[in-house]
Order: C-alpha cells, then structure tokens, then sequence
C-alpha cells in the first residue's frame, strides 16, 4: 500500500517504532487527511498482512476495527467486547490489535471502560485510536497512549495528489479550498458528486436567485455547509488585506454570523435550515467581494 506523500514522516515515526511499539497509540490529525490510511499501515506491520483490501474489511482473527457504524457515539459494549477480546490469546500470529476508528465518538462509559486495557494491557496487545478531535478524548485516555500526527498536506500537494486520483483539476482546486486541505473529505464530496460551494455562491449573486440554490444545497449536511462556506470567507478576508476598512469590516461580520450559525447547527438539530442559509445568502448578496 502506498501511502501519500504527506504522511511519510508519520508513516517513518511509526517504522522507527519496531518492537518497541507502545500498547496505546494515539493516531491524531485534522480528519480527511488519511489518518486511517496510516492506522492500516501499521496494522499491516503489526500482523504481517499482506491482503490488499483495506484492513478494516478483513476478517483476521487478531484484529477489531471498532467504528461508530452511522451511529452517534461507540458505545460501552462495544468496548466491553475490546477487553475481552484483547484478553484472549492471539489465533494466528504473535499479536493482536484493535483499532478505535472516530476515537473522539466514544461516550464516557466507553472510555472508562476502554482505561483498563489501556492501564492493565494484555501482553503483546495493542490499542490504536484514531481521532480528529482529541480534545475530546479524555485527558486520562490520552495520557496513556503515544501521539502521533498527521499534518495536512500544503494546498498543491493535496491538489496534485487529487488530480492523480482523477479528480478534475478545477473541482480539485474548488473543493480544496471548500475542505481546507482535506484530500479525503474531498474524494468523499466527489464520489456523493457534490456541487462546489464556490461557483455556486458566485452565481447567486449575479442572478439573486437565493431561493434556487437554497433549493441546490438542500442535501448538505448545514454544519458542513457552513464549515466550507467560512473557508471561503476566510480565504476572501485574507484578499482585503489591503482594501478599505468597511469592506473588510462587512467581511469579518458575515464570518461572525455564519460562524455563530455554524454552531449553532452542530447542537441544534432542529435549527430551520432554509431560514438560515437564507439569511446568509442575503448578506452575500451585500458584501463587494475581492477580485
């Protein structure tokens, strides 16, 4: 399996481990980047697979890759199955592993229950997290794996390497900037065939015609909507660097106000979608965008 360019020095950290390979291993990055891509990789080194599908579609004795599965939290069953997995001897090979993909999702009776096997681990076992919100991990949970970091790739690496996946160099450039850099969450977007957020705003503005594209975006998740919505603001307010001060003013109290909306959104479920996008778009249409 070949990895990115842009996670070879997680990918060398990871290598340089050998059998001095800790119990906990905490994989953290900013999400979309590939940080499942390197916990594969070290299952691989782990149980000398060498199957070609991705790991955590391979029913291996020695291996649990636990996931949310569309839920909204990994629950404590879940990790209660972990313990007495980890507690069994190994089946095929010298080791077992488990993998906690989305680690950040387990709630609070998980993540108790998954400190014993990070206290008390079994010999030659192995728990690796992967999380893009280690914040929310708990602080003892955290304290008891190593850390390992996967850095975003820089704009053109990420738009290179799209473009050599086949991804249309234009919406590679788009949905970059939408996604900040996150070559995954952009394949994602592609294979949902999602609409670029960028010539969609531009072209309400030329023909105010707020309602049709609040009708186009109607299947976006709106806190996600909003996130690649604020990248492009905050792309365009660093553009009025050297521009008026009332512009660049309006600029930064459009980003206050999707920003409040965004979070608003990630606890609100019921929030009334097309009021808000609505409302955006109507300060859209007044700001005197950047050229």
């Amino acid at each position: 399996m070949t990895l990115p360019p842009w996670l070879e020095s997680a990918r060398a950290t990871v290598d340089a481990m050998g059998s001095r390979l800790p119990h906990g291993l905490l994989i953290q990055g900013p999400g979309g980047c590939g940080e499942q891509l390197l916990a594969e990789h070290l299952v691989r080194q782990i149980l000398s697979l060498v199957d070609d599908r991705p790991a955590r579609e391979i029913a291996h004795p020695d291996l649990r890759w636990v996931a949310t599965e569309d839920a909204a939290f990994i629950v404590v069953d879940q990790v209660r199955g972990i313990s007495d997995f980890l507690v069994q001897r190994p089946q095929r090979g010298p080791r077992k592993l488990v993998v906690i993909d989305e680690a950040e999702r387990m709630n609070p009776n998980a993540a108790n229950a998954l400190l014993k096997s990070l206290e008390e681990p079994p010999a030659d076992s192995f728990v690796v997290l992967v999380t893009s919100a280690s914040e929310r991990l708990l602080p003892t949970v955290r304290s008891r794996c190593q850390s390992i970091l996967v850095q975003a790739p820089s704009a053109q690496q990420a738009m290179q390497w799209l473009v050599q996946q086949g991804i249309d160099p234009t919406l590679a450039r788009y949905f970059t900037l939408e996604y900040g850099s996150a070559p995954f969450h952009v394949l994602d977007a592609v294979e949902r065939e999602q609409e670029p957020l960028w010539p969609a705003l531009m072209q309400a503005r030329s023909s105010a015609d707020l309602a049709g594209l609040s009708e186009r975006l109607r299947n976006d998740n709106l806190a996600s909507l909003l996130a690649r919505w604020l990248r492009i603001v905050h792309g365009l307010i660093r553009r009025t660097d050297g521009q008026s001060p009332p512009n660049r003013e309006k600029m930064l109290a459009f980003a206050d106000t999707a920003f409040d909306v965004y979070r608003a959104a990630q606890v609100n479920s019921g929030l009334n979608r097309q009021v808000q996008v609505e409302r955006l778009l109507l300060h859209w249409l007044e700001l005197d965008l950047p050229r």
